[in-house]
């Protein structure tokens, strides 16, 4: 009779392990083929000991890009109410998943120490909920208290290039949807260690921000996007081949920052004035966001309120909108000297963004739909001008990242960044 449980106990033991590792290095070596991914700084990780890993939260396979972006194996903290999915479970069962109750915070903290005090790499979502705008979202509490009690280091990871994927709410849903290419390019930034007494909501975000920033700039690593031409009105293309080389990379990071948020969708045209496309000194919307993202860019002579349309403008638009309420419904992503100051009208969506030295910073967006299980994300707020774009991080007043000049772009005095990732003047 004690037969069967001496067996049971020595598979579990001996076979189950050996069959869990060669599953996960099947499944990493299968996901670095398909999504080829950049790793930046994977030295930043210790050898050994504890730390907690606080990545973005894209998709829904963000578990598999950094376990196999990370040199050693990696727990995922995961609330159990998510189990309920036979896929789910054997997700756990294969990453030694640390699973907690939401409804029991403080036995979800001690689970969560304890695998850090046994040495173990832990990863804590602290967005604790995917994003449906592309963006950062707002962090919640609980991995300050968990990295002090536990006194082991915490590293921000940026996975850039998700957005986009099947796994992602591109597209306003996630999954039920087909990839747009394959293999498909991605970045994995770990950031700086931050010791655990430093540790709070501005300085993780904060560097979640710059490792976005190594992120990007590492997918545009090399002599191609210097020398790569986009296509685009004639005008616009003969003044980008003018630009030196170093500008062409940048401004291509720029068009690359666009397409990672909910805004303008890829592979949908938007319209411009030809009076705003003759003003606005911005490649990366016009030239190399539309030739990344499939986007064709409809350049109009005068403004149609009567039809339903996606449009980009300035000050020329704007006056146009204050005076004609369009008659269809009209979205209207506003980069004037003004933009914060609201436009109304029954048929109008109005969303204010920024643009400094010839790059954009921040864009409004639609509010994404919602999502079961999911509390709401907002795409735009009252006297902002949107969300911050991935790739740019803010210091002293000035705002840096791989699409700009090494000694940033200066914002207009007093410009912070709120705790839900919006530009605030």
């Amino acid at each position: 009779m004690s037969a069967a449980p001496t067996q049971d106990n020595r598979w579990r033991r001996k076979v189950l392990p050996l069959m869990l590792f060669l599953i996960r290095f099947v499944g990493v070596a299968v996901i670095r083929a398909i999504y080829k991914i950049q790793v930046v700084h994977p030295e930043r990780i210790p050898a050994t000991g504890g730390v907690l890993l606080l990545p973005n939260h894209v998709t829904f396979a963000d578990g598999f890009f950094i376990s196999a972006s990370c040199p050693r194996p990696v727990r995922f903290v995961m609330d159990e109410a998510f189990t309920a999915s036979r896929a789910i479970r054997r997700f756990v069962g294969i990453f030694d998943t640390v699973t907690i109750r939401r409804d029991q915070p403080r036995e979800a903290i001690r689970i969560t120490i304890d695998a850090l005090k046994r040495g173990h790499v832990v990863c804590l979502f602290p967005e604790g909920q995917l994003t449906r705008t592309g963006t950062l979202s707002e962090l919640r509490r609980g991995f300050e208290l968990i990295a002090r009690k536990a006194g082991h280091p915490l590293i921000p990871v940026w996975c850039d290039g998700a957005w986009g994927s099947i796994f992602s709410f591109e597209r306003g849903r996630f999954f039920r949807k087909l990839p747009y290419r394959v293999p498909y390019g991605m970045a994995v930034a770990f950031g700086e260690e931050i010791a655990p007494e430093n540790a709070d909501l501005e300085i993780v975000r904060n560097g979640l921000l710059v490792a976005s920033a190594a992120a990007i700039a590492k997918r545009f690593d090399g002599a191609r996007w210097c020398a790569r031409i986009p296509a685009g009105d004639p005008r616009a293309v003969e003044k980008f081949r003018a630009t030196p080389t170093a500008t062409r990379r940048q401004i291509w990071i720029n068009g690359h920052q666009i397409g990672q948020v909910n805004g303008l969708q890829r592979r949908h045209p938007f319209h411009i004035l030809k009076a705003d496309f003759d003003q606005l000194d911005l490649p990366g919307l016009l030239l190399t966001f539309p030739e990344l993202c499939g986007v064709t860019v409809k350049i109009f002579e005068a403004f149609d309120a009567r039809e339903p349309r996606v449009w980009v403008g300035g000050e020329h638009l704007r006056k146009l909108l204050e005076t004609t309420p369009p008659r269809g419904n009209t979205t209207f992503y506003d980069f004037s000297q003004i933009a914060t100051l609201p436009l109304e009208g029954p048929k109008l969506l109005h969303l204010p963004c920024l643009a400094a030295a010839g790059r954009v910073i921040a864009m409004s967006m639609p509010h994404p739909p919602s999502a079961s299980a999911s509390e709401p994300q907002a795409g735009h707020k009252l006297g902002t001008w949107g969300k911050l774009l991935p790739g740019w991080y803010l210091e002293n007043s000035r705002i840096h990242g791989p699409a700009g000049p090494d000694e940033g772009i200066e914002l207009p005095a007093g410009s912070v960044l709120d705790a839900e990732g919006f530009l605030v003047p």
